[in-house]
């Protein structure tokens, strides 16, 4: 009998030593969701940076103008009894403008230096990846334990056929869990 809990106790110390620990399962949960300390960090430095910068504005300006004037005077002259009809005055202006401008302008906002709205912006996205981040890794955590708990009362056989099963497949499906939240990372290290 001694020797039969054992080779039980021997076989389910090795069983659990081919199973990656909680902390390997929550740091390839935390790299395949994309939670990647480095780059949040590095929002909020180059929003910094970016207030220091200036705003470049580029324009193009475009302008065809036609002004055609014309204006017509006739002079009448009448001086004892003489009607004289004199040269006809003509005033033709036309004046046909066209012009192209390119205009190039930095716009430097010194206010944004003591206070920048992407900084805020930038710790408002933090907060929310640090809620989604520590969600993920509540879920990982509460699965892959609940998946040894079940094992472990798999292992001693003390259930039914049936309600054996049933946990079989409650194992299963917190597997599959786990391996969404890894990328299939986790059903690899077991099958190793």
């Amino acid at each position: 009998m001694f020797f039969v809990s054992l080779l039980v106790l021997a076989v389910s110390f090795e069983v659990q030593a081919m199973e990656p620990s909680i902390h390997q399962v929550q740091q390839e949960a935390v790299r395949y969701m994309g939670f990647d300390q480095k780059e949040m960090d590095g929002w909020k430095k180059k929003a910094r940076w970016a207030a220091a910068l200036p705003r470049l504005q580029v324009g193009f300006d475009r302008e065809l103008k036609d002004v055609v004037s014309l204006s017509t005077k006739d002079s009448v002259s009448v001086t004892g009894g003489d009607v004289f009809i004199g040269p006809d005055e003509n005033d033709f202006d036309q004046n046909f403008n066209q012009g192209t401008s390119f205009e190039v302008k930095a716009i430097w906002y010194l206010d944004q230096l003591i206070f920048n709205r992407d900084t805020l912006a930038a710790n408002s996205e933090r907060r929310d990846w640090i809620r989604e981040r520590t969600k993920t890794l509540e879920e990982v955590t509460e699965s892959y334990f609940t998946r040894k708990r079940l094992l472990e009362e798999i292992k001693k056989k003390e259930d039914p056929y049936p309600i054996r099963e049933k946990k079989k497949m409650l194992v299963d499906q917190l597997t599959a869990k786990v391996d969404a939240y890894t990328g299939g990372w986790f059903s690899g290290q077991l099958g190793q």
